[in-house]
């Protein structure tokens, strides 16, 4: 009754183990008791109980039974080729030696002094297949950097953890980003075990976690110690993939942005500014002809017209560079821009930038919120008399929201709307956006929003 009542409240793979023994012994004592069974069967079944046992040990790996079998048998077999090459050796140089006066003893002394560096040898190979590369932390961080080095981009972290994993002879490893994605692994990552935190010049980029070997084998002093001498090697490599991802990143984002920006002057050069120079050199033609025909007037009036043209024609150019995507986004993120901008406007004006954390924009969305702010910005060094601007950036619900806000003497009731404010909100209207300017006495808000998805 008390072996089925451990039997339920047992868990694996303890439960397992009393299973095979219950299986095994059950019948043989139920049998045994009752008088049931012949002399014949209960010797099979006596038989059997080492059988169901050694099932039990060895394929649950009770008391860490693989770990014993696998050191006896590597110091086992390390012993007897010792001992036989001890006695080979001994038994053949004393007999060469018998016709000569040097004793036995001496003889055996000689050998064991000889093969003293082979048996060093063979001690430090048989250390190294049992506790693999945990005694020479030297060697455990040159076999990582060997694998880094014949690994292929896609494989370098699997690769080091790889070497990880065969310093101390650990079932599986992992690395996992600081906001819990796993970024790399090796083996069967679903057992836990200790974990090392990857730091590289102050900055954490992520926890390597080492797959305990079994409840029986657990990592000693001296393998943390060499798992923790590994962690900053691997830490180097996460940053570095790190960067590596960044910098592909950051180049789609230039190469989108400049191909965008090509595909806007393709257009605006195509569909306004070159009709609109065919026309001109159309009328001067037209011109030339009504001047060889005499006809002044009519001369005069193409020639007015064309004037008119070109006017037009400036105003599509000063409109297309006006267009133009910064050079500024080209060369770092947007945050990075608008500070840059802000430092350079006035020494007089401190200029408050905050970027929350925004995601990859689209280059129209981006070139707006660019023009608008620094434009903003250039209206309060200008004209705010202000002491302090600061300027907000933050995307919510799919929009971003742009705020900028002086402490300045505001915009005087009646005054006709500027250049920059009417440029400002044609650029936020163009994207499906809006730009608003609350302005009193003692501060003015300019509050627009942008669609993070341009149309």
């Amino acid at each position: 009754m008390g072996t089925v009542v451990r039997l339920i409240r047992a868990k694996p793979p303890e439960r397992q183990q009393l299973v095979w023994f219950v299986c095994g012994a059950g019948p043989l004592l139920t049998f045994t008791y009752f008088n049931l069974l012949p002399q014949q069967v209960i010797a099979i079944c006596v038989a059997l109980i080492p059988v169901v046992v050694a099932i039990g040990v060895l394929r649950y790996r009770m008391l860490g039974i693989e770990i014993v079998l696998r050191r006896g048998l590597v110091y086992g077999g390390l012993t007897a080729a010792v001992i036989a090459v001890y006695l080979t050796v001994t038994v053949l140089v004393g007999s060469a030696l018998d016709e000569r006066p040097l004793p036995g003893v001496l003889t055996a002394a000689l050998v064991a002094v000889s093969l003293t560096p082979a048996r060093d040898r063979l001690q430090r190979m048989a250390d190294r297949f049992v506790y693999g590369a945990r005694r020479d932390a030297l060697r455990a961080i040159a076999q990582l950097g060997d694998q880094v080095a014949v690994a292929g981009e896609s494989d370098l972290l699997p690769a080091a953890l790889q070497a990880v994993t065969d310093a101390v002879r650990a079932p599986a490893a992992s690395v996992t980003a600081p906001d819990g994605r796993s970024i790399g692994s090796t083996g069967d990552t679903s057992k836990t075990g200790p974990t090392f935190p990857l730091q590289v010049g102050g900055r954490f980029v992520g926890v390597l976690q080492v797959a305990d070997r079994g409840p029986a084998d657990s990592y000693g002093e001296t393998e943390t110690r060499l798992l923790a001498t590994l962690a900053p090697q691997v830490a180097v490599l996460v940053r570095a993939l790190e960067l590596t991802e960044a910098l592909e990143t950051e180049r789609d984002r230039v190469i989108g942005a400049t191909r965008a920006e090509r595909d806007r002057l393709r257009r605006d050069l195509h569909d306004g500014l070159g009709p609109a120079l065919s026309g001109m050199g159309l009328g001067l033609q037209a011109a030339v002809d009504t001047l060889h025909a005499g006809d002044r007037p009519a001369c005069t009036a193409l020639l007015t017209r064309i004037r008119d043209e070109v006017d037009i024609a400036v105003q599509e150019i000063r409109r297309i560079i006006d267009g133009r995507r910064p050079t500024a986004l080209d060369a770092m993120s947007l945050a990075e821009a608008l500070r840059r901008h802000a430092k350079t406007v006035s020494d007089t004006l401190p200029v408050e930038v905050t970027v929350t954390e925004l995601a990859e924009l689209h280059p129209e969305v981006e070139t707006a919120a660019y023009r608008i702010v620094t434009e903003a910005i250039t209206n309060t060094a200008r004209h705010a008399e202000a002491q302090r601007c600061r300027v907000l950036l933050a995307a919510r619900d799919g929009t971003l929201h742009i705020t900028v806000t002086d402490d300045g003497a505001g915009i005087p009731p009646g005054t006709p709307v500027g250049v920059g404010l009417a440029s400002m909100r044609r650029r936020a209207q163009a994207l499906a956006g809006t730009l608003t300017v609350e302005s009193t006495t003692s501060d003015t808000v300019l509050a627009a929003t942008l669609p993070l998805e341009a149309l």
